[in-house]
């Protein structure tokens, strides 16, 4: 099989893969290039590459992989037309949903610890300074509470700190969560405000696409305490960009910490970096065990497929077959 891998130069994920699936093709296409890729693959994996209904459109594409969790750049309407199979790799149990929440905790720990500034100052020879924030006793709202949520929650629990999760879902809904870790509060999105007004962190991890895009906006910014941090290792549409600069100007956020943004490559130089911000380039999931255990899942998929099975993790099964 010809497999698309709509990214160049990610020699990690393609080697994997070619370990995984030895006698197919896996070959790289830039984010550009996934019309040119649709009409020659039989998979696409679009790691972060948009997959529009013009992209497949005479396209002989049986699967569209996801190498990782999220479909909020596939046109799953236009695949499920096209019977073409969209399908995930869910975060939790492959490395990514844990390596996330490791990298979000890691943003509150520089971000309240002031670490960049502190290596300035140990660079200067000033010892002492700055004062931190302790994570200890303070509090933290999760905004989404899916895998990588819980998993933050689940990592808290050891640094004493009050937690509260925000969810579309609520405490009562249909989402499995997992209830041997316990969460002060669990509460709808729609009392956010209560969720948030006391919070000393702010996570976002809420999924992207249409329903969530503007989620955390001026009016959500301005409930959050002063002096707050935000920290986004989620999607970056989910937080308005103005409304994130305007907190930062305004001093209502003492920083934030993102892993994610409103394009990718972004620019370093944007007026948001002149802040307290800490930036990381979009490697949440990107760890050793994260990247082994999602290729393995994508590889499985991959092999079904060939065998003329359905895939796990389908996100338009019924549209494709029919069912339902």
């Amino acid at each position: 099989m010809h497999i698309a891998l709509c990214i160049r130069d990610y020699t990690k994920i393609r080697n994997i893969l070619e370990d995984e699936l030895p006698d197919d093709e896996i070959v790289e296409y830039s984010p550009s290039e996934v019309s040119s890729a649709a009409t020659n693959a039989d998979v696409l994996i679009p790691i972060v590459a948009p997959v529009t209904a013009k992209d497949l459109k005479g396209s002989k594409v049986k699967l569209i992989q996801q190498f990782g969790a999220g479909l909020d750049s596939v046109d799953i309407p236009a695949a499920s037309d096209a019977k073409i199979f969209v399908s995930n790799v869910p975060s939790l149990g492959t490395g990514n949903a844990e390596s996330v929440a490791e990298l979000a905790i890691a943003f509150m720990i520089s971000l309240a610890r002031h670490l960049p500034l502190a290596t300035s100052r140990f660079k200067e020879g000033k010892f002492g300074a700055p004062i931190g924030q302790s994570l200890w006793q303070s509090s933290v709202a999760i905004l989404g509470y899916g895998s990588i949520g819980q998993e933050i929650n689940r990592r808290l629990q050891s640094f004493g700190m009050d937690v509260t999760a925000i969810s579309k879902h609520g405490p009562d809904g249909p989402r499995k969560r997992d209830e041997t870790v316990p969460v002060q509060k669990h509460l709808p999105i729609e009392y956010f405000q209560d969720g948030i007004k006391n919070a000393d962190f702010v996570v976002v991890t809420a999924p992207g696409g249409p329903e969530n895009n503007g989620l955390v906006d001026s009016n959500f910014i301005s409930k959050m305490k002063k002096g707050s941090y935000l920290i986004n290792v989620a999607r970056g549409s989910v937080v308005e960009y103005q409304a994130l600069l305007a907190g930062l100007v305004s001093q209502q956020l003492a920083g934030a910490g993102l892993d994610v943004f409103w394009h990718e490559p972004f620019d370093p130089s944007d007026p948001i970096m002149n802040y307290n911000v800490i930036a990381t380039p979009h490697i949440g999931g990107a760890t050793d065990r994260s990247l082994r255990g999602i290729g393995g899942s994508v590889a499985a998929n991959i092999k079904l497929v060939k065998m003329g099975t359905t895939p796990l993790n389908c996100a338009n099964l019924d549209e494709v077959t029919g069912v339902g």
